[in-house]
């Protein structure tokens, strides 16, 4: 169950994040940005997640970080791909 939350909260931050970035940040720059800033959030994300698993006594908290770990591996493309598809968009529209 901890996994499948895992893995439900990093892909939509992985997505949701980066573009809300890179729609204020509309720069060449603002892509690499919104990518490091999406995979510090899924990272923060998954270890207040583990945290939280092992004070509610769901597993233990190294376990649930390990799993975290291999879902926040996803945002690795998922990120990118949301910061890159925003800012193509952008440029398509003409900003």
């Amino acid at each position: 169950m901890v996994l499948a939350i895992f893995i439900v909260g990093v892909v939509l931050i992985g997505w949701f994040a980066p573009a809300f970035i890179v729609s204020r940040m509309p720069t060449s720059g603002g892509f690499a940005v919104a990518s490091i800033i999406a995979l510090a959030l899924g990272a923060g994300f998954i270890w207040l997640g583990a945290m939280g698993a092992d004070a509610l006594g769901i597993e233990d908290q190294r376990a649930a970080f390990d799993r975290g770990f291999n879902a926040w591996k996803i945002m690795l493309l998922i990120a990118p791909a949301s910061a890159l598809h925003t800012r193509r968009r952008q440029m398509a529209e003409g900003g």
